[in-house]
C-alpha cells in the first residue's frame, strides 16, 4: 500500500506499519514476527471493512442516531453511512489522508487538519506512534482550532488476532435497542460478560457489547493493552467468533454520546485533549 511508514523497536522484536493514507491506522503490528493485530495488507481488504484491520481511529465513535445531534442550540448533521440503523457510524477520520510530521526508525508522527470536511468543527488531529523494547506506545491529540466549543467522542477500534484468552475491566453493560443504540440504561453483566472480567476464550462465542469501564488495562493473550483514564468505556466485538479476531476498543464518551448531555467530551477553542495507549508484552 502507498504511504506506509515502517518502524521497529531498538531490540528489533517489535515492528509496525502505519498507514498515512488510511486514517493513520496501525495497519500492522508484530512481535517476534507474529501478528498482534489483524493486519491490513492491501487495499482490497478495505472493500470488506475499514474497521476490522489494525487499529482504526474513530471520531466521533460508533453510532450517532439519524446522523444528527444538537449542541449548544445548533443542529449538526453527519452522513448516514449505516443504512440498516439509519445512523452515522464511526466517523470519517478512518478514511482521511494524514501528513507526515516526523519520522525515525522507531517513531512516526502523522497529522490531519479538518476544516469542516469530515466533521462540522475545525480541529487538528495528531497521531504519534513509537516502538520501544516493551511495545507500542500511542498518543493522540485533538486540538480545537474552531472559534466555538467542539463536542466529540473518540475510540480506537483495536482489532487483535484472536487470543486464547482475554480479560477486560468492565462493570456494567449499556442496554441497546434494535438499532444498536443505547437506551440510556446500564444493566448488569450476564454470565458470559462476567467471564470477560477474569478470563474468557472468545473462540466460537458471540461477543458484541458496550461496557462501562472500571479500569484501564485489558489483557489480550500474551499482551497488555493499557489506555489513559479519559477512556471510560470498552466496546467488544468479534463478528460471531469465527473470523479469527477480537476487537477490544477503548472509547471516550458513550455510543450516541453526541446526543447525550453527559455522553461526550467538549474542547474549548484553542484547547486540546490528549489520549494515550500502549500495547506491551505481559
Amino acid at each position: 500500500m502507498e504511504d506506509i511508514y515502517e518502524i521497529t523497536s531498538p531490540n528489533k522484536l517489535w515492528r509496525a506499519e502505519i498507514s498515512a493514507r488510511f486514517g493513520a491506522n496501525v495497519a500492522r503490528l508484530q512481535y517476534n514476527c507474529k501478528d498482534v493485530l489483524n493486519p491490513l495488507l492491501d487495499e482490497e481488504q478495505l472493500k470488506i471493512s475499514y474497521y476490522i484491520f489494525g487499529s482504526p481511529i474513530l471520531l466521533p465513535a460508533n453510532r450517532t442516531e439519524n446522523g444528527e445531534f444538537i449542541f449548544e442550540g445548533k443542529k449538526y448533521f453527519l452522513p448516514v453511512n449505516e443504512q440498516k440503523t439509519n445512523c452515522h457510524l464511526h466517523g470519517l477520520l478512518v478514511k482521511a489522508s494524514f501528513n507526515l510530521i516526523e519520522s525515525s526508525s522507531n517513531k512516526v508522527v502523522l497529522q490531519y487538519e479538518n476544516k469542516g470536511e469530515i466533521y462540522p468543527f475545525s480541529f487538528i488531529f495528531t497521531a504519534e506512534y513509537e516502538l520501544s523494547d516493551d511495545g507500542l506506545h500511542k498518543k493522540y491529540t485533538v486540538f480545537n482550532t474552531d472559534n466555538k466549543n467542539m463536542p466529540f467522542t473518540f475510540a480506537l477500534h483495536t482489532t487483535f488476532v484472536e487470543p486464547s484468552e482475554f480479560s477486560v475491566p468492565i462493570i456494567a453493560a449499556q442496554e441497546r435497542n434494535e438499532r444498536a443504540l443505547p437506551t440510556g440504561k446500564l444493566i448488569p453483566l450476564n454470565n458470559l460478560e462476567n467471564s470477560f472480567i477474569n478470563g474468557c476464550n472468545p473462540n466460537g462465542k458471540i461477543i458484541s457489547g458496550y461496557y462501562k469501564s472500571c479500569g484501564n488495562v485489558a489483557k489480550i493473550g500474551d499482551f497488555k493493552y493499557t489506555v489513559s483514564d479519559n477512556f471510560d468505556y470498552w466496546v467488544l466485538f468479534n463478528n460471531g467468533g469465527t473470523h479469527g479476531y477480537l476487537c477490544v476498543e477503548p472509547q471516550s464518551g458513550s455510543v450516541n454520546g453526541l446526543n447525550m448531555s453527559d455522553g461526550h467530551n467538549v474542547i474549548a477553542p484553542n484547547e486540546k485533549m490528549v489520549f494515550s495507549a500502549k500495547i506491551v508484552k505481559k
